[in-house]
């Protein structure tokens, strides 16, 4: 399956320089078309997230703060792509085309999780920030509606990426129906690893589809890994922490896994692996749910 567009959300922020340049350092190995997209705030909106008894002269000086803000960030990272484009020479492209490393850059105004979702859903890939690192803050929203709005491959980045990913892949494999479609869209990765390693977390009982099950079926595909079963952590940690452990002993500086296996309810219970691992990962995730 190969990888012909990819969506990069940009938040005007400061540390959106780094993150770019992985983006397009991914699209130039890939030989894919990158829209780089800044959303910005409707004044109107911003309202919304203050309190009840404004007066409308405070109301009005909300808007006008919201699209000072606004305008700054968009300016940012209009700037920030100029730059990027510049560093990888990639070509500025408006209209598509069939081949070729290329870019755009696209402003709009909205809900950035709302928009995010509507354009990632005709994607091939949406490369995504992790979220909480600064100066982002909180955990985002436009994560969130990526991961389960679009039904893509989401290839989350933490800030800074220490140096090339993507040599020696970890498959964190449960046996979901996620899982397996986070491997078939990996493929453009995982063709171009020079290791591959299948990682289950043993919880008692034996995962089906096996580990080496994947392994054969990879095999089929030209790719060869191995197997490994990661016993689950005598401290009680979790099934993601466990995983990421095992991938860091692995020397692997990338995972592809499942996102949201369990439904709500057993997350609620047993908690969940994908929070797990976007808590603690230090190296890219592609991510599918």
């Amino acid at each position: 399956m190969a990888i012909r567009t990819i969506l990069a959300p940009l938040g005007g922020v400061e540390d959106d320089d780094t993150f770019l340049d992985t983006v397009f350092s991914v699209g130039k190995r890939l030989g894919a078309h990158i829209d780089a997209m800044q959303v910005g705030l409707d004044p109107r909106d911003a309202v919304a997230f203050v309190g009840e008894g404004m007066t409308a002269a405070m109301i009005e000086q909300i808007m006008q703060a919201a699209e000072r803000e606004g305008g700054a960030r968009g300016s940012r990272a209009a700037d920030q792509f100029k730059r990027i484009v510049e560093k990888h020479e990639a070509e500025i492209m408006e209209t598509p085309r069939s081949a070729g490393f290329s870019a755009r850059f696209l402003q709009l105004t909205g809900r950035e999780d709302e928009k995010v979702a509507e354009r990632g859903r005709l994607a091939d890939l949406i490369v995504a920030p992790l979220p909480g690192t600064p100066p982002r803050g909180a955990p985002s929203f436009t994560l969130d509606a990526c991961l389960r709005e679009t039904g893509r491959p989401v290839l989350v980045m933490p800030t800074p990426v220490a140096g090339a990913f993507g040599n020696h892949i970890a498959i964190a494999w449960n046996g979901s129906v996620e899982s397996g479609r986070a491997i078939r869209f990996a493929m453009p990765f995982l063709d171009g690893a020079y290791k591959v390693t299948v990682l289950s977390v043993y919880l008692g009982s034996t995962v089906m589809p096996t580990g080496e099950d994947v392994v054969e079926y990879l095999a089929w595909c030209g790719i060869k890994a191995k197997s490994v079963t990661v016993p689950a952590d005598p401290s009680g940690a979790g099934a993601g922490k466990a995983m990421m452990s095992a991938a860091l002993g692995e020397g692997a500086d990338m995972i592809v896994m499942g996102a949201y296996t369990r439904n709500q309810l057993r997350r609620l219970i047993f908690g969940g692996v994908t929070g797990e691992v976007l808590a603690s990962v230090t190296m890219p995730v592609l991510m599918v749910h």
